[in-house]
């Protein structure tokens, strides 16, 4: 059985943000939960679910910021001032989450420390994954950005190893790192091939991790990828 992830403890107590003073929205999976043209005041605290976000380069090319979980917000940069780029944010799959008004979200935010807490934690997570992912973009050929998409995509079983379920198409890995879904099968391919990952129904698992992290400590040039 795989571990449970931790993103949903972001989520505030009950107490703090009464959940009822909010209506639900449900997503289904490949829904658009705000494009650069919505005008609406309204912001989403994701419950449950993943929510992909991108970019739309001139030359019609996704460029991928990091995915949003339990606990993370959508909109909540142009709410605070700082307007935001032509970002897409779409439903990595059935996603659920309180909708708020500007209005609400900063009138929260500034009575409720803890809730304050936890929207700047999110925020500093997502800081810290853009400094990464820009990092990686700019040292790590394909392949390897691949191989660290992979880590990040994995949840540990019980035994201790990396599991992925389930697992992405190989045109949303694609996107994530840039590149083309052909160039993403033939890698897969290859690690299947070397033994590295093994399918079993509709888990695939990371057999041979260490594989991975040495292939991204070289191309970084130091190890201890994260």
């Amino acid at each position: 059985m795989l571990m449970t992830s931790q993103a949903a403890t972001l989520l505030p107590p009950p107490g703090i943000m009464p959940a009822s003073r909010f209506p639900r929205r449900h997503f289904a999976k490949g829904s658009f939960i705000r494009q650069p043209d919505d005008r609406t005041d309204q912001i989403y605290l994701i419950e449950t679910g993943k929510v992909s976000a991108f970019f739309l380069g001139p030359q019609g090319h996704d460029v991928p910021l990091p995915e949003l979980g339990a606990g993370d917000v959508v909109g909540d940069l142009p709410s605070m001032g700082g307007g935001e780029p032509a970002t897409y944010f779409q439903a990595a799959e059935e996603t659920v989450a309180l909708v708020m008004s500007q209005g609400q979200f900063l009138e929260t935010f500034r009575s409720q420390p803890d809730f304050a807490e936890r929207v700047g934690r999110a925020l500093y997570a997502r800081l810290r994954a853009l400094q990464r992912l820009y990092i990686e973009g700019r040292l790590l050929p394909m392949k390897t950005r691949l191989y660290a998409e992979l880590i990040r995509c994995g949840v540990r079983d019980g035994h201790g190893r990396l599991c992925i379920s389930p697992m992405p198409t190989h045109a949303e890995l694609a996107r994530r790192i840039a590149s083309q879904r052909e160039t993403v099968t033939k890698q897969m391919s290859q690690l299947a091939k070397l033994g590295v990952i093994e399918q079993c129904g509709n888990l695939t698992a990371i057999t041979d991790e260490a594989y991975l992290r040495n292939e991204i400590s070289k191309s970084l040039g130091f190890a201890g990828f994260q």
